[in-house]
């Protein structure tokens, strides 16, 4: 698997309001890509700083997350939480421990 991190600083107060908008919104969106396998989408409310963690397939499906343009509109989309500029990491998961 391989996953996309996207880290970015929040307007202050706008956590539950990011939050509420991947749920209804960016969720539904990535399950229709193809690859998506999960994501989680992290905040502190308290430093204003949010993860938005994808994971992927293969680094093919990742990549065309965004050479479709997915990724692009979700971050324009998102903009109105946004403090700052994102930054956006790359990795291999070698692990993944799921209590079922």
């Amino acid at each position: 698997m391989f996953a996309r991190v996207v880290q970015v600083p929040l307007q202050p107060g706008t956590s539950a309001e990011a939050a509420n908008y991947f749920k209804e919104s960016v969720g539904p969106a990535l399950k229709q890509q193809d690859g998506f396998k999960n994501s989680r989408l992290l905040t502190n409310a308290e430093t204003n700083r949010c993860l938005m963690v994808t994971l992927w397939e293969s680094a093919e499906h990742r990549q065309g997350a965004e050479s479709n343009g997915f990724l692009q509109g979700v971050l324009q989309d998102m903009k109105q939480y946004f403090a700052g500029a994102p930054t956006i990491d790359y990795y291999e998961v070698d692990v993944q421990v799921v209590n079922n």
